[in-house]
């Protein structure tokens, strides 16, 4: 899909785990850019369960640019 601003985009809805899914879609793909939006949770939820931004920053091999 190309957009009003001349930038293609893509999207689609995978199975899996998030960070997963979206690190072998870029890789596989071939992507240049991720853009993905972000938010935080509280402290206790992040430090149990994680961060699907968090673990982005660490895997993903692309620049990448987030948004809140």
């Amino acid at each position: 899909m190309l957009t009003a601003a001349g930038i293609e985009a893509e999207t689609s809805v995978l199975p899996g785990q998030p960070e997963t899914a979206l690190a072998k879609l870029v890789e596989e793909a071939q992507f240049d850019m991720l853009v993905m939006g972000a938010y935080s949770h509280s402290r206790i939820r992040s430090l149990f369960i994680g961060s699907t931004t968090t673990e982005m920053i660490r895997s993903c091999k692309v620049p990448f640019v987030l948004m809140r």
